[in-house]
């Protein structure tokens, strides 16, 4: 935990434009006493071990996120579901009735429709259900 924290204060401080990961292990190259002049004596995998207790630090914190979202939206799960923001949820059937009876000429079949059909949730699902209270 202490190197994360002396990371995180470094690379702070850092005026020089890299990516996080890359600042990280320039703080722990500095936490472990590396310069210039010790290159063929200096031993690397101090600042390798550094350097991965912050990259699984990270790949935790995602993984958490993303446990989170998937259990808010169960959905992703699913291939092809992303966008189906009824997921889940009862289907109401857009016909009332139907039959199919045995006629002299062979058979009929007939559809009894619904006037009208209730707004569905794909004009009021949201993206993201972390924030919607049930």
């Amino acid at each position: 935990m202490k190197y994360i924290l002396t990371i995180i204060a470094l690379a702070m401080a850092s005026t020089a434009v890299a990516s996080e990961s890359n600042q990280a292990m320039k703080a722990c190259l500095i936490i472990n006493g590396y310069t210039p002049e010790q290159f063929e004596t200096f031993d690397f995998r101090k600042a390798a071990k550094c350097h991965q207790h912050y990259r699984l630090d990270q790949r935790s914190a995602q993984l958490a996120e993303m446990r989170e979202f998937l259990k808010a939206n169960p959905r992703y799960r699913y291939p092809g579901q992303s966008n189906n923001k009824c997921w889940g949820k009862p289907r109401e059937m857009p016909f009332e009735s139907a039959y199919i009876k045995q006629t002299q000429y062979g058979f009929e079949a007939g559809v009894s429709y619904k006037d009208t059909l209730p707004a569905g949730c794909y004009e009021n699902g949201p993206w993201d259900n972390r924030d919607v209270q049930n």
